[in-house]
């Protein structure tokens, strides 16, 4: 990675994390986008740059919470050695982890922020349509190489598979953020629901 992206990255994480720490200790509705930057240490131009509006840093954190940090999954990704529902189980693990480092308060207080009609931003989306929109390209690339390699069926649908991996992740993701769920019970579930999806189609 070039020094350019890494400071870029550098930035981009700097400007979440003043912007999460900020929300836990005042209201969020009358937090200012200039509060952030200042809490960021970085020029209110240079915040408007990486996000021009209150709404872009919600989605960036909801989408890094929910999906998790690019480096980390593109590792798991490039890790791949052939044990393609433990690479899943992987992911999904990884991305629980985030969810569950996360305050819960602050994810009702992202949620009532983007309903409309419940006192958030008419404008804005709900949190499933915030995180559907993002893509699933990592379980994509891991069901890419299996069927590159031989190990899994070229009679598959690898992005109809991918997104139906996403959804049911972000579906068990929900109900750990909103309904208190037990950890293990759900990596549990989500673990039956993905071996049910792919092992028919999987060759070795």
């Amino acid at each position: 990675m070039s020094l350019r992206k890494i400071n870029r990255q550098k930035t981009r994480t700097a400007i979440l994390d003043a912007a999460r720490n900020l929300a836990r200790e005042s209201d969020w509705q009358a937090l200012t986008t200039r509060q952030i930057a200042k809490a960021a240490q970085v020029s209110y131009q240079t915040l408007y740059n990486y996000f021009p509006s209150k709404a872009e840093i919600v989605r960036a954190l909801i989408v890094d919470t929910f999906i998790g940090p690019e480096e980390d999954m593109i590792t798991i990704v490039k890790n791949y050695r052939g044990d393609l529902l433990g690479s899943i189980n992987e992911l999904n693990a990884a991305r629980f982890a985030l969810i569950t480092a996360t305050d819960p308060q602050w994810w009702f207080l992202l949620n009532s922020y983007f309903a409309p009609g419940r006192g958030g931003n008419p404008n804005g989306a709900h949190i499933v349509e915030l995180v559907d929109q993002s893509g699933d390209s990592y379980y994509y690339q891991l069901l890419r190489q299996a069927q590159g390699t031989g190990q899994l069926s070229d009679r598959v649908d690898i992005q109809l598979m991918a997104h139906t991996l996403y959804c049911i992740a972000n579906s068990a993701g929900e109900r750990l953020v909103f309904a208190e769920a037990n950890v293990s019970a759900l990596e549990g579930v989500l673990a039956e629901q993905s071996a049910q999806l792919v092992a028919p189609y999987l060759t070795a």
